[in-house]
């Protein structure tokens, strides 16, 4: 049938990135400033079906705001249920816009609340909502997990941006001129795999060693010269990451993730893509068709697909609240120094497609420095944006495949930097 072997290219190319031209999702930067508060989350809040009535919807949207900011950065009740009605808003026209089933976001204001907003629904069945606690794939967001356990090994002395793979890898062609700091800017200019594998359905279902994974793409060769200014995003350069990770710590890259953000965070909803993953650990993800939705996971040729593939690269499953918590404790110096952030979100591959930094793509918004990442698996669309003096956050996910999380998430930082300015 034509539809099934339209959706078996799109599953091919789209996995988890861009393998065949599928659009990145973009990153961003982040600068030293203030701390808008110690918050690191949001209320419990499951899923809602549509019956459950308005007191625990009402319940789950009420803004958390941390006891421990002064009088002069809080934001009153009033500015805080304006900007809940702006999000709502603004989530229902792209909703709408979109043609998408559903969207959830949540938004840091200045003064540390967390508002969160939901519209639509998670599937075309119209029962279940999203909530703050809806498990999605947020594929290449865990590429920020990642360079995270990688600049604390740096911090303590472990590791150093300009320590060359060769230390490891020493087979590794330019092994001697890769360094960690090109793996995590894209500027290293190994080969993708994703792009390597295109549509053949055997590799992408077939289980790999990251090892075989970056002797796939050391067969096709470099891109580019190492360390050149212009970035060629490569999942290449995260899974050598977390093969280093392992090697420095003498740990699975698992458990360096787990021990280091997921445990001392608190991320309860925050686990790693596995065998049998596809089937109710989160979310379904769907694709639109002329004919209506057509789910990813009646599909066994998708649940086949090897997560192998994935790994340190795209294989973290996690929530808007959890992402959330993710994102305050990075802004907020909770998970490396300021000093540290600051080095993150200086722009090295300068001359691609977008500037990325490491672990995260930098832009400016409205005067304000950003640090964000993006993540895309088909159907499943994942964003984080914060401002670097850490007064503005959002994060935001969709599970339909023509879904787009990153512009609603800008205007929504927008919104509330306006919000803030009007304020004063």
């Amino acid at each position: 049938m034509k539809t099934n072997h339209l959706l078996i290219a799109l599953v091919l190319c789209g996995w988890l990135l861009t393998a065949c031209g599928v659009r990145e999702t973009p990153v961003l930067a982040v600068p030293e400033g203030t701390q808008a508060g110690d918050l690191t989350g949001l209320k419990e809040c499951e899923f809602q079906s549509e019956g459950s009535g308005t007191k625990d919807a009402a319940e789950c949207s009420t803004p958390v705001v941390p006891e421990n900011l002064g009088e002069d950065s809080k934001i009153d009740k009033d500015e805080h249920a304006q900007a809940k009605a702006a999000l709502q808003d603004l989530l229902d026209q792209q909703v709408k816009e979109q043609y998408i089933l559903g969207m959830v976001m949540a938004v840091r204001l200045a003064d540390g609340t967390v508002i969160w907003s939901t519209s639509g629904y998670t599937s075309p069945s119209g029962r279940e909502r999203w909530s703050a606690n809806t498990a999605s794939l947020i594929a290449s967001v865990t590429k920020t997990f990642t360079a995270v356990v990688v600049m604390q090994l740096i911090e303590e002395g472990k590791l150093s941006l300009d320590d060359t793979v060769d230390t490891w890898f020493p087979e590794q062609p330019d092994g001697d001129s890769i360094t960690v700091r090109m793996l995590l800017s894209h500027t290293s200019n190994l080969a993708n795999f994703h792009t390597i594998f295109g549509n053949d359905e055997e590799k992408w279902t077939r289980e790999w060693t990251p090892e075989e994974l970056i002797a796939v793409a050391n067969e096709a060769g470099p891109v580019g010269v190492p360390g050149s200014k212009k970035a060629h995003y490569s999942n290449t350069n995260y899974i050598m990451l977390g093969l280093i990770i392992e090697k420095v710590t003498s740990n699975s890259w698992e458990h360096e993730v787990e021990t280091r953000i997921i445990k001392p965070l608190g991320l309860k909803n925050t686990t790693f893509l596995e065998e049998g993953s596809w089937k109710g650990k989160f979310v379904p993800g769907y694709i639109k068709t002329p004919d209506g939705y057509l789910s990813l996971s009646e599909y066994s040729w998708y649940s086949r697909g090897s997560v192998s593939v994935a790994w340190a690269t795209g294989g973290i499953i996690s929530t808007a609240s959890d992402l959330m918590t993710f994102a305050s404790a990075l802004f907020d110096g909770r998970l490396v120094s300021k000093e540290t952030l600051a080095v993150m979100a200086q722009p090295v591959g300068t001359e691609g497609v977008r500037a990325w930094g490491l672990g995260g793509g930098v832009m400016e918004i409205d005067g304000h420095k950003a640090f964000a990442m993006g993540g895309d698996n088909l159907s499943y669309h994942t964003f984080f944006i914060g401002t670097l003096d850490g007064k503005f956050i959002v994060t935001a996910l969709v599970n339909t495949d023509i879904g787009n999380v990153i512009s609603p998430s800008i205007t929504a930082l927008k919104q509330n930097m306006s919000q803030q300015v009007e304020s004063k």
